[in-house]
């Protein structure tokens, strides 16, 4: 059972009043890969992988390039709508993989890069299904609890992307997807947890308030909840921040789709549990 206080606490974060986050972490103008952030944050993502993977080919030992190709590719997958299968998605996150992997080879401890091959993974995870990717579970959690707790704080420019604030983002996603089992434990290493699921999005959405994927997620796992223990306050609750998020305006592909998914959240809770962005989690373990 969700404990009354942590309900508490992430009910007032998810109503937080409208502000803008602080973006003291913002890369610097005169920075080695500035255009590359400029390119990201006017969302031409197609121009800003085609020139960072032309650098890196011409600089293989700045690993910091691999964060920025590996980026470029995640919101390549995230402008598709998941209805369409005309993209290979497990390629293009298995490409993610590898740059990540080639940067930490240079850097392991790179934080920016442990998250980035988190998600790479974590995506891969849920193009090929979570029951099917259990095996790399536990990585995926390591990398984010990484970046959680490292302490490393950055900025893009406007905030779209937001460290540690998107670790926890991705952490509360990870613990509401990844099945709740001791079958899960013993396979994976790791399980689910909606307990930690509510508090790292919670935690999320105070680090970078009023942002749509963080609000959305946070509803998500709401909904997940009352869905399963029958909680009618917190399945008002989980309604009430998938309504408030989208009357959010969007401002990129991404929020387009999570507009369009909240009309889906609010007129069938039940898929809470089993929802990604990419496509719907078939999250049965009989078979285990």
């Amino acid at each position: 059972m969700i404990r009354t206080t942590t309900l508490a606490l992430c009910l007032a974060m998810s109503t937080t009043a409208m502000g803008e986050s602080s973006n003291a972490n913002e890369p610097a103008v005169d920075g080695a890969h500035y255009d590359l952030e400029l390119l990201y944050q006017q969302g031409d993502h197609v121009a800003g992988l085609q020139k960072a993977r032309e650098r890196y080919a011409a600089n293989p030992d700045d690993e910091q390039l691999t964060w920025h190709i590996a980026r470029f590719l995640f919101e390549k997958g995230e402008s598709i709508d998941r209805s369409d299968t005309s993209v290979d998605k497990v390629a293009l996150y298995s490409e993610m993989v590898e740059v990540a992997e080639a940067g930490l080879a240079q850097s392991p401890d790179d934080p920016h890069i442990r998250f980035a091959r988190g998600v790479a993974n974590g995506r891969l995870g849920t193009t090929r299904g979570v029951i099917a990717s259990l095996w790399s579970a536990q990585g995926i959690e390591e990398d984010w609890l990484y970046v959680s707790r490292s302490g490393f704080e950055y900025s893009s420019i406007g905030g779209d992307e937001m460290l540690p604030c998107d670790a926890d983002l991705a952490l509360g996603i990870f613990y509401r997807l990844v099945p709740d089992r001791w079958i899960v434990k013993m396979i994976a290493g790791t399980k689910g947890d909606l307990d930690k699921s509510l508090a790292h999005l919670g935690k999320a959405d105070q680090c970078a308030p009023n942002r749509i994927g963080t609000m959305k997620e946070l509803g998500v796992t709401q909904l997940c909840i009352a869905s399963n223990t029958n909680d009618e306050a917190m399945m008002a609750a989980g309604r009430q921040t998938v309504a408030d998020y989208m009357k959010l305006p969007a401002e990129g592909d991404k929020d387009r789709i999570d507009l369009k998914h909240g009309t889906l959240l609010l007129d069938d809770p039940s898929i809470a549990c089993g929802y990604s962005r990419d496509g719907q989690q078939d999250l049965d373990t009989s078979e285990l």
